[in-house]
C-alpha cells in the first residue's frame, strides 16, 4: 500500500512538472508565428566560353563567395493529422541578398560583382513527424515544398545587376527542429535547407552587358534558414 501511494505521488509530481499538458490533444488546429534568419546562395553552372569584356577576350566564371544574412517573417497554421503527424503551412515574406561575382578564369581577377537582392512572398507546405514527447522537450523532422514569388527579380543597370531572374520558384525543403513546452506557449528552434531544382536564369541581359549573361549557363537557388517558432 505504501509503495502504491509513493508511486502515485511520484506520478502526480511528474505531471505537475509538465507544461501545456494537454497541448497536443485540446485542438487539432493551431496557429502561431515564426521569425527566421536566412542565408541565400546560388549553384552556378558556367559556360566557360570566351566573352568580350572591356574590349578584351576573356573566359570568365561566376560564383557566390560572400554570404549575407537576411530574415523571414511567417505565420503558422498547423493541423494535427495523427498523434505524431502534422500538416503545416507557413505563409510569409523573406528578405535576403546574394553577391554573384565574376572572375577571369585564367588570372582569378575579380571583374564585377552583382549584388542581387531577393524579396520573396512564400507559401511553404510541410509534413512534420515528431517523436514522442519527453517531459517538456520534443524533436521533429519535416519535408515539403515551398512556392516563392520574387518581388525583386528584375535587372538593375545602375545597381550593377545586368540580367534578371525568374519571378516564380518552387523549392524542395527538409529539416529538423526541437520543441520546448514553456508555461504559456510552445517554442521551437528549426534548421531548414531549401533548394530550387529549376534554372532561374530565364530573362535576357541588359543591352551592352551580354557578356555576363552569356558567361552563365544555369543558375539554381539554395537557402539555409534558422527558424524560431512561437505557437
Amino acid at each position: 500500500m505504501l509503495t502504491v501511494t509513493c508511486l502515485s505521488a511520484s506520478a502526480q509530481l511528474s505531471r505537475s512538472d509538465l507544461n501545456l499538458l494537454h497541448y497536443e490533444y485540446a485542438s487539432p488546429l493551431r496557429f502561431g508565428f515564426s521569425l527566421g534568419i536566412n542565408i541565400f546562395d546560388f549553384t552556378t553552372v558556367n559556360t566557360l566560353d570566351n566573352v568580350v569584356i572591356n574590349g578584351a577576350n576573356r573566359r570568365i566564371r561566376a560564383d557566390v563567395t560572400t554570404m549575407h544574412t537576411g530574415f523571414d517573417i511567417n505565420a503558422i497554421i498547423d493541423y494535427r493529422i495523427k498523434r505524431q503527424w502534422n500538416l503545416r503551412t507557413l505563409p510569409g515574406i523573406s528578405f535576403g541578398a546574394r553577391n554573384l561575382e565574376f572572375y577571369d578564369d585564367n588570372t582569378n581577377e575579380l571583374l564585377h560583382t552583382m549584388k542581387i537582392g531577393s524579396n520573396y512572398i512564400e507559401l511553404p507546405v510541410h509534413l512534420k513527424f515528431s517523436v514522442k514527447r519527453n517531459s517538456n522537450f520534443r524533436p521533429y523532422v519535416f519535408a515539403g515544398v515551398n512556392g516563392r514569388y520574387n518581388l525583386s527579380a528584375g535587372s538593375d543597370e545602375k545597381g550593377g545587376v545586368f540580367f534578371g531572374l525568374s519571378n516564380t520558384e518552387v523549392f524542395g525543403e527538409f529539416g529538423f527542429g526541437f520543441e520546448f513546452y514553456l508555461v504559456y506557449f510552445k517554442f521551437s528552434i528549426e534548421a531548414k535547407f531549401s533548394t530550387g531544382p529549376s534554372n532561374i536564369l530565364t530573362k535576357g541581359p541588359v543591352e551592352g552587358y551580354e557578356a555576363f549573361y552569356n558567361a552563365v549557363d544555369k543558375l539554381y537557388s539554395n537557402m539555409f534558414i534558422i527558424k524560431f517558432h512561437f505557437e
